[in-house]
């Protein structure tokens, strides 16, 4: 007995957690959806890095960096400098006036996006000889001295604040220059992260002795071949060298030493700190320097056919003095225009422009090693805060705040780069949100689904579609309570139904009345209605509730003409049979009625009560009386433009001190209904001459019921449309 005791708990128990479990069902379908999107991240990260990509693009996009104080600016080698003084490459005696120009305008620093590898064949020094051996032609004396252009681009370097720049490669041809500033390095500068090359294309050696600094001028594309990082140190062989950019801040700074300090957590490099003069720069783990884009294009250039006009050096001065100066170009033929978040065609030498002016101003763009340990935590936390918003309040609220989770970090992601130049990615965590929430929203669209089905196929066979979809969708309509609001109601009753339930057996009466009930509510509902009740033989229906319909009264009426015509056929059909079915009278009014659910907590009904729900009772009872099928009240008729009536009368109703004017739709309305009208309106004011015109309209059709109502009344002496019922 224990047994079985302990059994029966356990089952109960059962019974309990499982209800749980499905409606925690959507809570928990979103957290796994989450889990298995972090779990993908880490194990597939390529997707997601391209989505990191754009976010980070689209945050430079929507706030640039400002023009800092410090002056930058780019000698542009342009497609009218070509133009004026010949293809590229040009005599290094030109760029010796280009670049003897800026320091006569006092630049701070120049440095060279181009490298001299060869001989300039134009110099005189190669030329004579060769013409002299070729040619036999002596210019000049033998043993005269000639003019040696590189040695002249030599001296001019030699002037001092010029850095040259070579090219690293992955072939093993040649080496870094001689030249280049020391490296004094804390800690342990990873060769694995820290971008490396064989070998470099270097200046002519007199070139390389002469300058004061040197740099690589190698860019850093992503995978998408979109210029995103400035590699500020690297290595060729096993030498480390620094970039044009940061060489040019030696320069300005009077340094000796480029100082390196490696970032180690948990004995991985996770970045460096670069130190020139008093200038701390922030690099990343490959020694790269995320660049924050000015606006596209908007770095101070100058051209450089302007420099090497002599009659226009005075006047650039003030641009000149004191600024940091690259000399590159723009030039479309030199294959130097690199796409970047801001622009498809940004120059190569205005990267190193602008990183430049980063490095001076120190606005720096930094993505935190704690940052993707951070996100996905953030991930995690908003994630789950939207699967289980998504299970515990209902769709029209979860949705705005899920909308707002994923606003969230979009919006931080976009103040922590705008104000203090931090770099976190917002896709990731938004990703999750959607995913959580879309897992929740779906698992618990399937269940309410279910219970929907359930609803529909238990009550579709009692109620209107209309109020079955409407409890479907919004189950708290399900509650006690109801609202005032106008309706139309229509009212059916079956004549003789006594008499034939005693003259018929009890199997044949019920699937008789079965065929006859469900032929009138199928019409009830196909029009709109729900059927509110069916009494017996009688069926009640409203229309306007439980959804709105502005042109209720026009459906009730239109269904009352569509029962009349079935029920009419439906009797015919048994009459010629042998059974004595009885007509169907129908009455409509609309008013004013509280519509809701009426009842207790453990059995309510969905129903309407008002006095325009007894007035359309009574209507339908008056047809007898009347001798009509059909008794709509003028609280419908006034409201009801596409169908033709007939006043009846004025039915004194009992318990009612105003009378109801009734009328009779007319289906085909034709010169008599005219003449009717005209004499029921005369008759209404007390006109003795509408009497005739009744009792003659009555004596053309003597089996009109409303014309024979007339003359009945006529007859015993009534002069008026006011009658009791």
């Amino acid at each position: 007995m224990h047994g079985s005791e302990e059994a029966m708990v356990g089952f109960q128990g059962a019974r309990r957690i499982a209800p749980s479990l499905r409606q925690a069902a959507p809570g928990i379908a979103g957290g796994v959806a989450l889990l298995a999107l972090l779990l993908l991240h880490a194990v597939l990260p390529r997707p997601f890095e391209r989505l990191e990509l754009f976010g980070a693009d689209t945050l430079q996009r929507m706030t640039p960096r400002g023009a800092g104080a410090a002056p930058v600016m780019v000698v542009d080698v342009d497609e009218e400098s070509l133009a004026r003084h010949g293809q590229w490459p040009w005599s290094r005696t030109t760029v010796a006036d280009l670049v003897a120009a800026l320091q006569d305008l006092g630049a701070s620093v120049i440095a060279l996006d181009m490298v001299f590898a060869e001989a300039d064949r134009t110099s005189p020094s190669r030329l004579v000889p060769e013409w002299r051996q070729r040619f036999g032609f002596g210019a000049v004396p033998q043993d005269a001295p000639l003019p040696d252009h590189d040695a002249i681009l030599a001296s001019i370097f030699a002037r001092g604040r010029v850095v040259a720049g070579f090219a690293p490669v992955d072939d093993a041809i040649g080496r870094a220059p001689d030249g280049i500033a020391p490296f004094a390095v804390i800690g342990r500068a990873s060769p694995d992260r820290l971008l490396r090359f064989r070998g470099a294309v270097t200046n002519l050696p007199e070139l390389d002795a002469a300058a004061a600094g040197h740099g690589s001028f190698s860019l850093k594309a992503g995978t998408d071949e979109i210029t995103r990082r400035m590699p500020m140190i690297a290595r060729v062989g096993d030498r480390l060298v620094p970039s044009l950019a940061l060489d040019a801040v030696r320069v300005l700074q009077d340094e000796d030493t480029i100082k390196v300090r490696a970032d180690d957590t948990g004995g991985i490099t996770t970045g460096y700190t670069v130190r020139v003069g008093d200038i701390d720069l922030p690099l990343d783990a490959e020694g790269a320097l995320r660049l924050r884009f000015p606006a596209a294009r908007s770095t101070a250039t100058l051209a450089a056919w302007r420099l090497l006009d002599s009659g226009k050096r005075a006047e650039l001065q003030d641009r000149v003095r004191g600024a940091a100066i690259f000399i590159g170009t723009s030039a479309v033929g030199l294959s130097d225009l690199r796409p970047t978040p801001m622009t498809a065609f940004e120059p190569g030498v205005d990267l190193h422009a602008i990183a430049l002016e980063q490095i001076l101003t120190g606005r720096h763009l930094i993505r935190p090693a704690w940052a993707p340990g951070a996100e996905r935590v953030t991930t995690l936390l908003l994630g789950l805060g939207a699967a289980f918003v998504c299970l515990l309040a209902p769709l029209a609220v979860a949705v705005p705040v899920a909308a707002l989770l994923l606003l969230a970090p979009a919006v931080g992601a976009w103040v922590l780069f705008a104000q203090a130049g931090l770099l976190f990615d917002p896709t990731l965590i938004g990703l999750g949100i959607l995913v959580a929430f879309a897992a929740a929203a779906l698992v618990r669209y399937a269940g309410v689904e279910r219970a929907s089905r359930r609803l529909r196929s238990a009550f579709t066979h009692y109620l209107s579609p209309d109020l079955v979809a409407a409890l479907a969708s919004d189950p708290d309509r399900l509650k006690l309570g109801g609202e005032a609001r106008e309706m139309s109601f229509l009212f059916t009753d079956l004549e003789g139904f006594t008499a034939m339930t005693e003259a018929t057996g009890a199997e044949a009466l019920v699937q008789l009345l079965n065929a006859y009930l469900d032929g009138m509510c199928s019409i009830a509902m196909e029009h709109g209605g729900t059927v509110d009740k069916i009494v017996g033989d009688a069926v009640h229906v409203m229309f306007n509730a439980p959804l709105d319909q502005p042109d209720h009264a026009e459906r009730a009426v239109t269904c009352a003409l569509a029962l009349d015509v079935f029920a009419l056929g439906f009797k015919s059909r048994q009459n010629a049979s042998g059974v004595a079915f009885g007509t169907t009278r129908i009455g409509v009014n609309t008013g004013t009625a509280v519509v809701g659910n009426f009842g207790g907590k453990r059995r309510f009904d969905y129903t309407a009560h008002g006095d325009a729900i007894n007035t359309a009772a009574r209507l339908e009872a008056a047809n007898k009386a009347l001798g009509t099928r059909i008794c709509v009240a003028r609280a419908t008729v006034e409201k009801v433009s596409g169908h033709a009536f007939r006043p009846v009368g004025t039915l004194m109703l009992k318990g009612k001190s105003v009378g109801v004017d009734v009328f009779e739709p007319v289906r085909h309305p034709s010169a008599v209904h005219g003449a009717y009208l005209d004499a029921f309106d005369r008759l209404a004011v007390g006109d003795e001459a509408a009497t005739h015109v009744l009792l003659d309209l009555h004596a053309a059709d003597p089996h009109d019921p409303v014309l024979a109502l007339h003359a009945r009344r006529i007859r015993v002496g009534e002069r008026n449309v006011r009658m009791a019922a």
